[in-house]
């Protein structure tokens, strides 16, 4: 897929900084590598209670399927359903964590190390953009997580289909920009925001990553449309 790259721009590609959650896409990856998005997850009280206000709120007990709390984690950026599909996928988060940084070994991330499987800002917890690049260029090659992230919309249920939330994307360039593919995207007050997604227009592809940014969108269509032309015909 990727046979011809060519890097069209880049400033300060391998400083570090948070990832935020585009940590998710590593914690996909690994997912998929260990359960091929088979089985059933029941959520336990470990899971929750990362955020005040999360996004998806999962009860202790509730069944899940590997799928389903994928979608929650990829559109909705789900801290729970990151924590949840870890734990599920390695025994334990930590171990899943292990996971990670050896998957980050293998792709030849120089400039990561990853603390957790959903990207709340935490020391040692950082990437740099050629890093992420090459963690999501991994990811692109699995066209079933690729399907996931490309949805806009998703309607959750437990595995006895109990309807529980219908989940949009936080990625709004998948509305505003003709050609966006897939894409995940992270804020937190240290990281601020970021973000890391393929656009493609005829036989042109484009991965774009954004790391500490002040707004996530200006700065996409900035990079966008020089390569790819304007937002919408």
């Amino acid at each position: 897929m990727w046979t011809k790259k060519k890097n069209l721009f880049s400033r300060d590609a391998d400083s570090q900084y948070y990832p935020a959650s585009t940590t998710k896409i590593m914690t996909a990856l690994i997912t998929y590598e260990k359960t091929k998005l088979e089985g059933t997850v029941t959520i336990q009280s470990g899971d929750l209670g990362l955020s005040e206000c999360p996004v998806v709120r999962f009860l202790p007990g509730e069944k899940y399927s590997v799928k389903s709390l994928l979608y929650a984690m990829l559109l909705s950026s789900s801290n729970e359903a990151a924590m949840a599909l870890a734990r599920h996928s390695g025994g334990t988060v930590m171990a899943f964590v292990d996971e990670m940084n050896k998957k980050a070994r293998t792709l030849g991330c120089l400039h990561t190390h990853f603390q957790n499987p959903h990207g709340i800002s935490y020391p040692g917890h950082m990437t740099c953009a050629n890093d992420l690049r090459k963690i999501f260029e991994a990811f692109l090659a699995v066209p079933d997580l690729v399907k996931i992230a490309a949805s806009p919309n998703y309607e959750l249920l437990t595995v006895d289909g109990k309807p529980i939330q219908y989940l949009m994307s936080t990625n709004k360039l998948l509305d505003l920009y003709q050609g966006m593919v897939a894409g995940k995207t992270g804020w937190t007050p240290e990281s601020r925001n970021t973000f890391v997604g393929l656009c493609q227009r005829k036989d042109k592809k484009l991965i774009i990553v954004i790391l500490d940014s002040p707004n996530k969108w200006h700065d996409a269509l900035v990079l966008l449309q020089p390569f790819l032309g304007g937002p919408l015909p």
